[in-house]
């Protein structure tokens, strides 16, 4: 597919919309969704004030989606990664399991789904979960204009590797442009400051709440979830479920 220009990869004001019908039909119809299944689906909208743009490949449940699978086909296993950036287990996890991720990233009959989520915005005295998380949507927004996530893979784990402390600030919203831009994106710092997709991550953590997520990280393997013991173990469940 042509890289294809005039669009943001998700467009806040889209998010809200969905948010507020999410509240106003219940949970009923939230259930009767998942069960049809997790398809993909592709989000655009009107060009940002900046005019950058983009058009980007995502999971229904507003994940940044890495797969090897070739263009137009869907890998028959999904495993999804729901992440809080202020989480020290999340950290933990990224460190112990970060080579396994790389060989599913890697894998064509493998799609990796990052949905990173807002639970521990009381854990830091200005809601750093949903900051890290905009930024990081801000990035996305930014590079994958292609569907590569590179660039903010590479941001996703220099958060992981400065990860604040809990119940202090969090990383300064010049600190989370700093990494950014290390990373390799262009300056996104007045997406950051203005929150541009701060209702794209209470959405996404909605999303994960009512799907029965109550903790981070939570890993699943096609919307199951995954009993997280050893990286092994982890490469074998998939392995196993692509032969399903």
């Amino acid at each position: 597919m042509a890289k294809k220009q005039g669009t943001p990869i998700v467009d806040p004001r889209e998010a809200e919309k969905r948010r507020s019908l999410l509240i106003k039909i219940g949970a009923a119809v939230v259930l009767i969704a998942l069960a049809v299944g997790v398809g993909v689906w592709v989000v655009q909208s009107n060009k940002s004030a900046t005019g950058s743009s983009a058009q980007v490949t995502v999971a229904t449940d507003n994940a940044y989606r890495i797969t090897a699978a070739p263009d137009g086909t869907e890998p028959p296993v999904t495993v999804t990664v729901v992440e809080d950036f202020q989480c020290p287990a999340c950290r933990a996890f990224e460190s112990s399991f970060g080579d396994a991720l790389g060989q599913l990233r890697a894998n064509p009959k493998v799609a990796v789904d990052y949905q990173p989520i807002a639970f521990l915005d009381k854990m830091s005295s200005t809601e750093y979960s949903t900051r890290s998380a905009n930024a990081s949507a801000c990035v996305a927004q930014a590079t994958a204009g292609d569907g590569n996530f590179d660039v903010w893979l590479k941001f996703h784990n220099l958060l992981y590797a400065n990860q604040p402390e809990e119940g202090g600030a969090g990383l300064t919203d010049d600190q989370l442009n700093d990494y950014a831009t290390q990373a390799g994106a262009p300056n996104v710092r007045q997406c950051i400051d203005d929150r541009q997709f701060g209702d794209f991550v209470q959405d996404t953590t909605q999303q994960a709440q009512q799907s029965g997520v109550t903790a981070t990280p939570t890993v699943k393997i096609n919307g199951e979830p995954h009993q997280l013991t050893t990286p092994d173990a982890l490469l074998q469940a998939v392995e196993q479920a692509a032969q399903n």
